[in-house]
C-alpha cells in the first residue's frame, strides 16, 4: 500500500471514528434527558442506556472479519431477521418491547399469531421492496428500517398529544401540524429510547451488508411484483372477511387497542377504507325530501309544547309529548302520528321553546338575542374520570354558572386533538359518527359553500364573525369560515396587545376582545363564535417558552411527581386561569348589557395523554378499558348557557353531544328553526348522544356502533340523520337546501330580510 492510499484509509478511519463519537454523544445526551423526564424508573434503566450508547460508538467504529463466508452467512442472518426485528421495535414504541407480546394477546387465550403472520408479510414484502428499489440490501434495508423508525416516533408523539394514532388522512392535516408542532415537549420516555437504540443497531447493522441486486433487469421486474403483492394485500384486509379470517380488531372505539392488537402498520393500512364515505342506507334526494316532509308533518306536534316554567313539570310534559313523536318514521315507510290541531295561547319569544308555525310570522328581529359562543380549547373537568383531590377547586365559577343555568356535559368525538370536528359538529349539526374515523372535515370535505349555524344566523339578519387568537391557517379556518357563512375571521393579527399565558393569547384578552366586539356592533345583531388558545397542549414546564408562568394548582396525593404530574398541575393552573376570565366576562355582561344576550360555552375536547393519564392513575380508572361507558368518560366536555332573557336552568339537560347544541340554543333564544334543527331538538329526545364512538338511548344505555343494525328501537331514526347529514356534506350537488339553510315556515323570509336592510341601514 503506498503513502496515498495509507493517507486515504488513515482519514476514513478518522471519519469512522469521528461518526462514531457524534452517535454516542446523541445517545448520551437522550439518555439523560429520559433519566431527567422520568425520575420513576427501574434503577437500570439509566446505566443500560449509558452502556448501550457506548456499544453503539463501538459497533460504528468496528469492522467485519474480512471473510466472504462470513460475508455471506451476516447478510442472509440479517435478510432473515431484520423485518421481524423492525416489527418488533415498531411496536415496541407502544409498550416497551418487553411487553410486546403481551400488548399483541391482550383479551385472547393465545397470542394472535396470525395477526404476526399478517404483519410480518408486510414487513418483509417492504423491505424488499427498498432493496429492490436501491439495489443493495445495504441502503434497502437501512433505507426501511429508518422509514418504520420514524412513523414509530412520529406515531408515539401523536398518541401523546392527541390520545389517538396516525391516521392516513393525517398528512392533509400537515401545515396545521406544522404551525403547532413548537408548542408540544418532546418527551424522552425510557421504552421509546430503548426502542431506538434497536433501530440504531438495525441500522448500523444493515449498513456493514454488502450483498447487491445490480442487473436492472432483475431488479425491476422484482420491485413491481412487491409492490404489486402489497397493493393486493392491502386491499384485502379491507375487507370484512378477510378482517375475520386473520383476527383483526376492529373495534373503532378503541383505536390505541386496536393498532396494539393489530400491529400499527396493518391498523394504519386497514384505515383506508374509511377514507371513502359510504351512502347509509337508503340513501336517495327522493328520501331527503320525504324525511323533510315527515319533519313539517311532525313540527304542528312539536309546536304545541309549552314551557311556562323552567323549572316546573313542563319539562316533564315536553318529554312526554316528544316520545309520542314517531321518528322512526322518517327513515321507514310508516306514517308519523297525525297532528293534533294547534293550542291557543302559545308563549312570546324567549321562552325557550323555539318559534312555532303560528308565531314565526310575528319574528321581530330587533328583539331577537345576541349569540356569543366560545369553544375553549381543552377546556375540561376531568372530574368525570373520577374523584381526585386538588390544592383548591379549579372551575369555581363555571361549576357555578352550571348549577344556575342550563349546563352539564357533552359528549364529543375527539380525544386531546383535531379541535375543528368538534367545532364542524357545533356549527353544522352534523355529527363525526357517520365519517371516517379520525377523517378532518374541514380538510378533506369542504371545498364550497354549505349551510352552518353561521350562514343561518347571517340569512337571519345576524353579523357573523368568528374569533380565533392563533394562526388563520389552522385547521384550513381562514379559507374554510367564509364557506361555513361567517362575514368576518379574526385571527391573532387581530389581537394586539393581548396578554400571553405561556406562549398564547390568554383566555382574559380572549374574552375582552369579545366584549371589544359586542360594543363596536352598533344596533346590528350579533353573533360571535370564538375558539380559544390558551389551554393548548404543551403542559410540560419550558423555561423558553413558559414566560414566568408556573402551577398555583396542585394535585393532592400524588404517590410520585415527575414531569408528567407537574404537566397535570400546570393544566388544571390554566383551567383556573380560564375559570377567572369566564367569571370576568360574565360579570360584565351581567353589569352592562340589558340587550337580550346569550352566551353559549363548551370545551372542545381532553388534554394530551400525559396529563389525562396521571388523573387515571390518581382515581384508579383503567386505561385499557373497551366498556364504551367508562371509555366515553375521557369524551366529555362542560357547558353552560348563559343568558340575560329570564331563562332558568332547564333541568332535563345534563349531558347531550355537541352536534345537538346549535340546535338547543335556537330553541331556548324563541328564534325561527331550519327544518333540520327542528329534525335534531326532536331526535335528541330520543338519542340523546350521538358521536363517533357511541349512541346513548333514551333510556341512558350506551350502544357500540356495530350493534345499530340490530337496535330495532332506534336504527331507523339514526340512520334518517344519516341521510340528512350525508345530503348536507356530502352530497353538495343534490344538497336539499331549504332543509338546512331556511326557516321552516319560509312565508317570513320576505319580512325577515326587509327588517335585516332597515337595521342595517340604522347602523349606519
Amino acid at each position: 500500500m503506498n503513502q496515498q492510499q495509507k493517507a486515504g484509509t488513515g482519514r476514513l478511519k478518522k471519519g469512522v471514528l469521528i461518526r462514531a463519537v457524534i452517535l454516542t454523544g446523541v445517545f448520551l445526551i437522550l439518555s439523560f434527558m429520559a433519566h431527567g423526564a422520568e425520575q420513576r424508573s427501574e434503577s437500570w434503566y439509566f446505566p443500560v442506556s449509558i452502556l448501550l450508547s457506548l456499544l453503539l460508538g463501538l459497533f460504528l467504529h468496528a469492522g467485519l472479519p474480512k471473510s466472504r463466508l462470513f460475508q455471506i452467512i451476516y447478510d442472509l442472518s440479517l435478510a432473515v431477521s431484520v423485518p421481524f426485528v423492525a416489527f418488533v421495535l415498531v411496536q415496541s414504541y407502544d409498550t416497551g418491547f418487553w411487553h410486546v407480546g403481551a400488548a399483541l394477546s391482550y383479551e385472547t387465550a393465545q397470542p394472535p399469531y396470525k395477526m404476526i403472520y399478517l404483519n410480518l408479510i408486510f414487513y418483509y414484502l417492504i423491505f424488499l421492496a427498498f432493496t429492490f428499489l436501491l439495489g443493495s440490501f445495504s441502503w434497502g434495508y437501512s433505507a426501511a428500517s429508518g422509514v418504520f423508525m420514524a412513523l414509530s416516533i412520529i406515531n408515539f408523539y401523536v398518541v401523546k398529544f392527541r390520545g389517538s394514532p396516525i391516521v392516513p388522512w393525517d398528512i392533509l392535516s400537515l401545515r396545521t401540524a406544522g404551525n403547532v408542532a413548537s408548542n408540544y415537549d418532546y418527551v424522552i420516555y425510557w421504552h421509546m429510547l430503548f426502542s431506538t437504540f434497536g433501530f440504531a443497531f438495525v441500522m448500523l447493522g444493515t449498513g456493514k451488508m454488502k450483498s447487491r441486486i445490480r442487473l436492472k433487469r432483475v431488479r425491476f421486474p422484482l420491485l413491481a411484483a412487491a409492490v404489486l403483492s402489497l397493493i393486493l394485500l392491502t386491499n384485502s384486509i379491507q375487507n370484512e372477511d378477510v378482517k375475520t379470517f386473520w383476527g383483526m380488531d376492529t373495534t373503532l372505539f378503541t383505536p390505541n387497542v386496536r393498532y396494539r392488537k393489530n400491529g400499527l402498520l396493518v391498523a394504519y393500512l386497514a384505515n383506508l377504507n374509511l377514507i371513502h364515505i359510504n351512502k347509509p342506507d337508503g340513501y336517495s334526494v327522493s328520501k331527503v325530501k320525504e324525511i323533510e316532509g315527515e319533519i313539517k308533518e311532525t313540527e304542528t306536534e312539536y309546536d304545541q309544547i309549552d314551557y311556562p316554567d323552567k323549572n316546573g313539570s313542563a319539562r316533564e310534559e315536553d318529554d312526554a309529548a316528544l316520545q309520542g313523536t314517531n321518528l322512526t318514521a322518517l327513515a321507514a315507510d310508516v306514517q308519523p302520528a297525525e297532528s293534533q290541531t294547534e293550542t291557543e295561547g302559545q308563549q312570546a319569544s324567549f321562552t325557550g321553546d323555539g318559534k312555532s308555525s303560528a308565531e314565526k310570522s310575528d319574528f321581530d328581529l330587533s328583539q331577537a338575542p345576541n349569540i356569543i359562543v366560545i369553544m375553549n380549547e381543552a377546556f375540561s373537568d376531568l372530574s368525570v374520570i373520577g374523584n381526585f383531590e386538588t390544592s383548591e377547586d379549579y372551575m369555581p365559577f363555571f361549576h357555578s354558572m352550571m348549577d344556575r343555568y342550563t349546563g352539564g356535559h357533552l359528549m364529543v368525538s375527539v380525544k386531546g386533538g383535531n379541535t375543528a370536528n368538534t367545532e364542524y359538529e357545533f356549527l353544522s349539526g352534523d355529527s363525526m359518527a357517520f365519517l371516517p374515523q379520525g377523517s378532518v372535515v374541514y380538510q378533506q370535505y369542504i371545498s364550497s359553500k354549505i349551510p352552518t349555524l353561521a350562514s343561518y344566523l347571517g340569512s337571519l339578519g345576524y353579523s357573523t364573525e368568528g374569533l380565533h387568537p392563533y394562526l388563520g391557517s389552522g385547521w384550513d379556518r381562514e379559507r374554510v369560515y367564509p364557506l361555513l357563512g361567517f362575514d368576518e375571521f379574526k385571527d391573532v393579527d387581530y389581537f394586539t396587545g393581548a396578554k400571553t399565558i405561556r406562549k398564547f393569547v390568554s383566555d382574559e384578552s380572549a374574552f375582552d376582545k369579545i366584549i371589544e366586539e359586542f360594543q363596536n356592533k352598533g344596533s346590528q345583531k350579533k353573533f360571535i363564535f370564538e375558539v380559544t388558545m390558551q389551554n393548548h397542549s404543551g403542559y410540560m414546564a419550558n423555561p423558553a417558552t413558559d414566560n414566568g408562568f408556573t402551577q398555583e394548582l396542585t394535585l393532592t396525593g400524588l404517590p410520585y411527581e415527575n414531569a408528567n404530574t407537574i404537566a397535570a398541575e400546570r393544566y388544571l393552573t390554566l383551567i383556573k386561569k380560564s375559570d377567572e376570565a369566564y367569571e370576568k366576562l360574565i360579570t360584565w355582561f351581567e353589569q352592562n348589557v340589558t340587550e337580550p344576550t346569550i352566551i353559549v360555552t363548551f370545551g372542545d375536547h381532553e388534554p394530551s395523554d400525559y396529563v389525562t393519564d396521571v388523573i387515571d392513575g390518581l382515581t384508579g380508572y383503567d386505561s385499557n378499558t373497551t366498556d364504551l361507558k367508562e371509555v366515553q368518560k375521557h369524551y366529555q366536555v362542560p357547558f353552560f348557557i348563559w343568558n340575560n332573557l329570564g331563562i332558568g336552568k332547564d333541568q332535563s339537560v345534563n349531558l347531550m353531544s355537541v352536534n345537538y347544541l346549535a340546535a338547543y340554543i335556537m330553541k331556548e333564544a324563541g328564534l325561527p328553526m331550519t327544518d333540520y334543527q327542528q329534525f335534531l331538538t326532536q331526535l335528541q329526545k330520543q338519542v340523546p348522544v350521538i358521536c363517533a364512538n357511541t349512541y346513548i338511548d333514551a333510556d341512558g344505555n350506551y350502544h357500540d356502533w356495530k350493534d345499530l343494525s340490530s337496535d330495532t328501537q332506534n336504527k331507523d331514526a339514526v340512520n334518517a340523520y344519516n341521510i340528512l347529514a350525508y345530503n348536507h356534506l356530502v352530497d353538495v350537488r343534490h344538497r336539499v337546501d331549504q332543509l338546512f339553510a331556511e326557516p321552516a315556515d319560509t312565508q317570513i323570509l320576505s319580512s325577515l330580510q326587509e327588517q335585516t336592510e332597515l337595521l342595517k341601514e340604522a347602523a349606519g
